[in-house]
């Protein structure tokens, strides 16, 4: 199973389960203007290319890094739901506009939707795809002027003795208007293709982490100034969502493979233990689920709920790191020299989670367990003590592409990855909108 359908369950769940729809105070026949300029620290950007979306109907603006409209900013390889955007160039001096009808920003029941724009930086001749920023919004007023800012920071990756450095500059004063540089907060991302290698979040200029965590992967990294669910005037949306994205650069992944790779696994459900062949939690690709199937090529049998999954290294090995992906809660982590006592290791809590051992000492099997969490891992990798390394950069030059020589950033979603952006938004739409038919309903008669 792919991950991404795993992402679609779970954020389907908190479409339903979140925040009431905000009510349109936008009447749906009046004329609506939606516009503003598009500036870097230093200028205006002429010429910039625009694409407003409509992306979800849930009330409170939060933020999504990748968002459908960044997807939608590649004409050339943009998926078919970009067809729905309305697409905009900016003038001479940044400025832009959107002639829409007040229904065009609501749901279908009436409630203001969550709307983005989204513009890119060409690549510069040492990026592989150029700065971006999506903007997220509410329309409650018929007159909207947004301030659309690019950040494009000189940003390094690069080995020193203590770990992988990541250097940037924070935004230059000024650029992100005051009434919206509240709780900025970084994110500093690496991706092979489709897949997210590692994020560090929160980071700070300067941020340190271990090489071990990139492995042997090849990708682009970014860096990402971001807020949410900031409450501003109506004219620069009433509550909005913002992520500036650096250009991406490309990397080198130095620290080789893990004692993992390659090694088996199994899956224990119902009180015994299933081998799984081939084991996708130590294949090095980290996107996809691992969701063990024990019910093989039989109808009478009803799948049972997978308690944990146990990756065997074959021999003892001195572990002083454990990371574990995919694990959408909380999972545990333990690990045993004999397959009978275990330590625990440590809970994760999140998509990422490495667990830095006090001491190395001698492990042949790491055990990763939760409620449902066990089909969403993605990968578990086990490290040996690291060794040192030449300080140096971690990027190389570009790979050349037709999205580098343009003037937008090449996507770092697959189309799948877009629907399920999609997807979460239609039901949010429709969970959303059902609340406010129903408060309606409700309310007293006048």
């Amino acid at each position: 199973m792919r991950r991404p359908l795993a992402a679609i369950a779970a954020l389907a769940l908190l479409a339903f389960a979140g925040p009431a729809c905000t009510v349109s105070r936008v009447k749906p026949e009046a004329n609506v203007d939606i516009g503003g300029t598009v500036r870097t620290a230093d200028a205006a950007v002429p010429g910039a290319r625009l694409v407003m979306q409509r992306e979800g109907d849930v009330g409170d603006v939060v933020l999504t890094i990748a968002s459908i409209g960044f997807a939608c900013l590649d004409s050339a390889n943009s998926p078919a739901i970009c067809h729905k955007g309305r697409f905009a160039t900016a003038n001479p001096s940044g400025a832009f506009v959107y002639h829409v009808k007040g229904r065009d920003t609501q749901s279908t029941f009436g409630g203001s939707a969550v709307l983005s724009i989204s513009t890119a930086l060409p690549a510069t001749a040492n990026e592989a795809a150029g700065a971006s920023t999506t903007y997220r919004f509410h329309v409650q007023t018929e007159k909207v002027d947004l301030p659309i800012r690019l950040w494009d920071p000189a940003v390094d990756a690069g080995l020193t003795p203590a770990g992988v450095q990541v250097t940037f500059p924070p935004p230059a004063a000024g650029l992100i208007p005051r009434q919206l540089n509240l709780g900025v907060r970084y994110t500093v991302e690496f991706i092979r293709g489709s897949e997210v290698v590692w994020r560090v979040f929160p980071a700070q200029p300067g941020v340190v982490f271990d090489p071990r965590l990139l492995e042997d992967s090849t990708g682009t990294m970014r860096v990402i100034a971001s807020a949410s669910r900031i409450h501003v005037t109506e004219t620069l949306g009433d509550e909005v969502a913002f992520a500036m994205r650096s250009g991406a650069r490309s990397y080198v992944g130095s620290a080789g493979t893990p004692l993992s790779r390659g090694a088996p696994c199994s899956v224990v459900a119902a009180g015994k233990s299933v081998r799984v062949a081939p084991c996708r939690l130590t294949d090095g690709a980290f996107g996809d689920g691992f969701a063990p199937v024990v019910c093989s090529g039989s109808t009478a049998c009803t799948e049972p709920p997978h308690e944990s999954a146990i990756v065997d290294l074959q021999r003892s090995a001195r572990v002083d790191l454990i990371v574990v992906r995919g694990c959408t809660r909380a999972c545990r982590v333990e690990a045993s020299l004999d397959g009978a006592d275990w330590r625990l290791i440590g809970v994760g809590q999140g998509n990422e989670a490495a667990f830095a051992l006090a001491q190395a000492r001698s492990e042949r099997y790491v055990r990763v367990s939760g409620p449902n969490e066990v089909d969403q891992l993605t990968e578990v990798s086990v490290w040996g003590p690291a060794k040192q390394s030449q300080p140096r950069s971690l990027l190389v030059a570009p790979t050349p592409s037709p999205a580098a020589r343009g003037t937008v950033p090449a996507p770092t979603k697959t189309r799948s990855t877009v629907w399920i952006i999609v997807a979460v938004g239609i039901l949010g739409a429709v969970s959303g909108g059902l609340i406010v038919w129903l408060a309606r309903r409700r309310a007293p008669a006048r």
